[in-house]
């Protein structure tokens, strides 16, 4: 605990720490889930429910932790390359999945709940403060902690985080773009792009809009978020100019409330990803690793997205219905598969068939469709 008053000097100096360099380059992940009843799907699986099944060891060695409304989240240790991610993931994946099944609960990795009301069920004060701001601020917040579903992956930045952050900045909404899981609302309607993202932007710009793509603005960006709990213009540099100003902890605190798409913390943590099937995980973690490490892949990459007008303005209203969009993903995706194909062939077919997965039609049943995404047991 620090109860020092926070200055400008410690917001630049967490600023800076920000973007550390590394010698090695690894990659983990945060695997989400939504929770369903197989016999009812509109039941709600409160949070205690969902901790006690999930409990126990696993055994990839990830860990586990639940989301506000009852979401479970699988953590890895950090891995030397993606395959031993993968998995691991898919190791600690079907032990979660048997546990869950026991009692007749689904794992259903989708990257929004078309079925039940956004209901926080985890009592953490963190999460009741973020829900008073939220009602403040915009509902979307509720939905968002309540009823969406991510698959987060985090990479060292390597020797050069200027050139890593600028890289990722760019390709983010082409990641967005390229792994969408939450083409629906409620189930009346389908299209190919990320409502999640679309519930993220609208929940409180000020900490979910995109970063600056040059590092040294990340200090205004904490700066200028506002702060939770506090009113709807009370900004972190509002408070470091009132006669109490706040603490060193409530900074730490502060930070860990931002969520950008890409949010840097010693390495990058890669936020835009819907929660993604087996095959999608799979591509999702072979694209990052390529786009990242094959640093001839990157390029490519980095000038095909500067050539889109607006990428994040597509990637919320049109996705990959857009053609343009579609087009660079696709080439995205097809460069992806050429870097990984040398080292791991199996990989390299992971990301081309969720290339050439069809667009998202209007199932007969959407519950069908919610238990037919469900992990395998």
């Amino acid at each position: 605990m620090n109860g020092q008053h926070a200055t400008l000097a410690d917001v630049a100096a967490r600023a800076d720490a920000a973007f550390t360099p590394s010698a090695e380059v690894r990659i983990g992940a945060e695997v989400e889930w939504l929770v369903f009843d197989r016999s009812d799907l509109t039941r709600r699986i409160d949070a205690s429910d969902a901790a006690r099944t999930a409990s126990g060891e696993l055994p990839a060695g990830g860990t586990v932790t639940i989301e506000p409304g009852g979401q479970v989240e699988l953590v890895t240790p950090p891995h030397d390359g993606p395959r031993s991610l993968i998995d691991a993931i898919e190791s600690d994946t079907a032990a979660l999945a048997n546990r869950f099944a026991e009692h007749d609960l689904a794992l259903v990795p989708l990257g929004l709940d078309p079925i039940r009301d956004p209901v926080r069920t985890l009592e953490v004060e963190r999460y009741k403060a973020m829900e008073r701001h939220f009602l403040d601020v915009s509902p979307a917040g509720v939905q968002m902690m309540n009823l969406t579903a991510s698959l987060q992956l985090n990479i060292d930045f390597g020797p050069d985080p200027v050139q890593t952050w600028q890289r990722a900045h760019a390709i983010a909404p082409l990641l967005a773009a390229a792994f969408v899981n939450s083409p629906t609302t409620d189930g009346t309607e389908f299209q190919p792009i990320s409502h999640r993202m679309r519930i993220w932007a609208a929940t409180d710009p000020t900490r979910t809009r995109p970063a600056d793509p040059d590092p040294a603005a990340w200090g205004n960006y904490i700066l200028d978020a506002r702060v939770i709990p506090g009113s709807a213009t009370h900004t972190f540099r509002d408070w470091l100019a009132q006669p109490t100003p706040p603490t060193v902890d409530d900074l730490d605190r502060h930070i860990e409330t931002l969520f950008p798409p890409v949010r840097p913390r010693g390495y990058l943590e890669f936020r835009m990803l819907d929660a993604l099937p087996a095959t999608g995980r799979r591509a999702a973690v072979a694209t990052v690793w390529a786009l990242m490490t094959d640093h001839g892949t990157g390029d490519v990459a980095f000038e095909a997205a500067h050539k889109l007008d607006d990428p994040w303005g597509l990637v919320h209203e049109r996705g990959t219905g857009h053609t343009d969009l579609h087009e660079t993903v696709a080439h995205l995706l097809d460069l992806s598969a050429r870097s990984v194909r040398p080292i791991d062939p199996r990989l390299a077919n992971a990301v081309t068939t969720w290339s050439e997965r069809p667009s998202p039609a209007r199932p007969d049943d959407v519950g069908d469709w919610v238990l037919g995404a469900a992990e395998p047991t």
